[in-house]
């Protein structure tokens, strides 16, 4: 039946206003569906959705004057009773609110209106999604006879775009030598981290020393508030940064280091996002855009597309391999081609699967949104499946934490030679830790899992994500899909919370990812260039912490950080809400700065001269907040949330960190003095006394003073009677 006739029969739907949306913009939308010749019988259900990636926010129809407020109405006879809820129609349209009709039905032209964002209460309306799609859909089905059985109706989209310029970026490439050509890419953001794509504003740009940039450069609307010069030269070695300054609005951006030398040792730092997936399954906007943004947006180097296998039809996998091969651009921009295996945690959990080349096969853990079943022989039930599978074939199979984990329990040394510890869903660290305990000889990778259209650059918005998306550093030989998968397979790679924080770390002169044998400790070469200063670099031989650098933190007499932390379980629903306060007794409070909050969504929403309140969320990493004091020795904080309250005095904190353990997965809250940082670079040198035998992984992990952290892969030495 086409559009007309369904029209005809069950109705259609239709927005006031149709036009442009602006991202996390704040208003309201009504979404008016019309009753076709069946009608609406009582006891039938109208569902209006949206896609689950959605942050747009929750509709709410209990407090007309609070925020979010919703409300619904109809020109016929029935009874309406709305509902908000989560996961009540099919994938990925799971956002959905739920209209019963009752006590009499709806004829053929009777209309039923939902006001999101009904300001007649004094609501102030609803905050729509915070990032762009080309076309927001919402999703209108019909059950019209009461059968539970649901027609989905000509419906209503309006694009989302992105708003004012709050933030300047500025990216470079990391390493040149002398007079090579590099680039230098600088962006507009508005406050969700959406590229401002009307952007026209000025530029003063500060060279650092390089040459090859404009003093100036007007953005024109053609660029869509991104531009990337090339040709940009540094005439000797050493460590370069580049400035941005739109002066009207008073934006000022400074760049990740670019460091040249006078040779390297074959190697060059490339950057990526290895994880995210588009509309194609559970993301945003098409898999052609998705390749588009990381290279043109995001400026990485690299890019992965890995959608849930079981939305991945015949099409979509031949539109994902098509997009991957036209737009892999050696020397410029590198796509992969791959998939996510999507099992359940206990038949082996969500595996990343990565192919050298143009293709490969598509083995799914099931087909339960594949409408085609002819094919069902080739899906893998288990991780295990998926080994035998994929024996005889060059292939990467990365384990991950997503909305399901991975489940360590099953390992294939062949094709998991690394783990992603970092993306949008959190911080991983007892992810790393575990494969270490299980004795796997694995590298630390980090991504996005972006779903919202923008791999590489993926700000949480405010939904179900917790942190900004990661990013992994490759030491390669050359930007190539040849290159990057010799240095993967090498485990010489590691991954940050984001930041283009360069890290180097050598064993006995061994590269990152290394396998060597030793007769005695070896010595470990750590080289740190910070995109903040740095906090502390910590070395670990396996799960203990044997080197920190430095050694002591020098920290500020009158400032102190109170950070909290953790996730409450392994599984989907890991977030912590934090939503909290602070009072100062006696002395008064001079500033009040946050600490690593991710989003808009969150952050300090009041300071007075006593009292601190914010808005939280963490899903394994810290946010927190810095106060500037002036009070006495025996001042007492006293620190609340649901999550935890506590009280500490200044005297206390003077003495050393205070840490509060609250459960879960390293949840706890730490008052302690602000560290300063001991500069933006560190280069050491470290060497334990003894070496036990066994394998021992040797692995570093920085921490910014801004939050911001990287994990290096381990260099694996074995000592004793195996290393003679």
């Amino acid at each position: 039946m086409g559009d007309a006739g369904i029209r005809e029969r069950y109705g259609w739907a239709e927005i006031d206003p149709e036009g442009p949306v602006t991202a996390g913009a704040t208003g309201t939308w009504r979404i008016i569906y019309h009753a076709g010749r069946y009608g609406v019988d009582d006891g039938g259900v109208i569902k209006i959705a949206w896609r689950d990636v959605s942050d747009w926010q929750t509709p709410q129809f209990g407090e007309p004057d609070a925020p979010g407020y919703a409300s619904v109405s109809t020109t016929g006879p029935a009874s309406l009773r709305p509902a908000f809820e989560k996961q009540r129609y099919v994938r990925p349209w799971r956002l959905c609110v739920t209209i019963d009709v009752f006590d009499d039905s709806l004829s053929e032209g009777d209309t039923v209106t939902l006001i999101l964002g009904d300001t007649s209460g004094g609501s102030p309306g609803i905050r729509a999604q915070t990032f762009c799609k080309d076309r927001f859909e919402f999703r209108v089905a019909v059950d019209w006879c009461g059968t539970w059985v649901y027609e989905e109706v000509p419906s209503p989209a309006v694009p989302i775009v992105s708003g004012a310029p709050h933030k300047l970026v500025a990216i470079c490439a990391s390493e040149i030598v002398p007079g090579e050509s590099a680039w230098a890419g600088i962006k507009a953001e508005d406050v969700w981290g959406n590229p401002c794509r009307d952007y026209t504003g000025e530029v003063a740009l500060n060279a650092g020393g390089l040459s090859g940039l404009p003093e100036t450069f007007r953005f024109s609307p053609e660029d869509g508030g991104t531009r990337r010069f090339e040709n940009v030269v540094a005439p000797r070695s050493g460590i370069f940064r580049i400035g941005a300054e739109d002066r009207a609005l008073g934006l000022v951006a400074e760049s990740n280091p670019l460091r040249c030398v006078e040779s390297g040792n074959g190697y060059r730092p490339y950057w990526g996002d290895l994880h995210g997936q588009s509309e194609e399954t559970v993301g945003t906007n098409p898999v052609s855009s998705y390749f588009r943004f990381a290279r043109d947006s995001a400026f990485v180097d690299f890019a992965g597309h890995q959608g849930n296998d079981f939305q991945i039809t015949e099409a979509a996998w031949e539109e994902i391999r098509h997009q991957a091969n036209v737009q892999n651009d050696p020397g410029r921009f590198v796509a992969f081609v791959g998939y996510e295996w999507s099992g359940n945690t206990p038949v082996g959990g969500d595996h990343n699967v990565y192919y050298p080349g143009d293709t490969g096969p598509l083995h799914r853990s099931s087909h339960v949104l594949i409408p085609d079943k002819s094919d069902l022989h080739t899906d893998c039930l288990h991780v295990s499946d998926l080994y035998r599978a994929m024996k005889g074939r060059d292939v990467l199979l990365v384990p991950h934490v997503g909305g399901r984990y991975a489940n360590l329990d099953w390992h294939d040394p062949e094709f998991e030679r690394l783990v992603e510890v970092y993306s949008e869903w959190g911080e991983f660290e007892w992810f790393l830790k575990w494969a270490l305990e299980n004795g796997y000889r694995v590298g630390f990778i980090a991504g996005s899992d972006d779903h919202k259209g923008r791999p590489g650059a993926a700000y949480p918005g405010s939904g179900s994500f917790g942190v900004y998306g990661g990013l992994t550093c490759v030491f390669a030989a050359e930007l190539s899909r040849h290159g990057l998968w010799e240095a993967l397979k090498a485990r010489r790679c590691y991954g940050t919370t984001g930041q283009r924080i360069l890290v180097n770390v050598a064993a006995d002169g061994h590269p990152m990812g290394s396998d060597l044998k030793a007769l005695h400790p070896p010595e470990i070469a750590v080289d740190v260039i910070g995109t903040a200063p740095i906090e502390r670099v910590e070395v670990f031989r396996g799960l203990k912490l044997v080197y920190s650098f430095p050694e002591t933190v020098p920290r500020a007499g009158d400032r102190v950080r109170i950070a909290w932390s953790g996730q409450r379980i392994r599984a989907r629903n890991r977030l912590v809400r934090w939503d909290g306060g602070l009072t100062l007794r006696q002395g008064r409070i001079r500033h009040a700065e946050g600490y690593a909050f991710d989003s808009a969504s969150e952050g300090i929403q009041s300071v007075s001269d006593h009292a601190v309140t914010w808005k939280s969320v963490t899903t394994g990493d810290a946010d927190g907040v810095i106060l500037t004091v002036e009070a006495p020795p025996r001042a007492t904080i006293d620190f609340r949330t649901d999550v935890v309250s506590h009280a500490v005095t200044l005297r206390e904190i003077a003495k050393g960190p205070v840490r509060i353990p609250a459960g879960g997965i390293d949840i706890a809250v730490v008052f302690e003095l602000a560290p300063d940082g001991a500069g933006s670079e560190a280069s050491f040198t470290c060497r334990e006394p003894e070496l036990p035998d066994g394998c021992h992984p040797y692995w570093v992990r920085v921490t910014q003073t801004d939050g911001a952290k990287a994990w290096t892969s381990p260099i694996y030495v074995t000592s004793g009677t195996g290393s003679r």
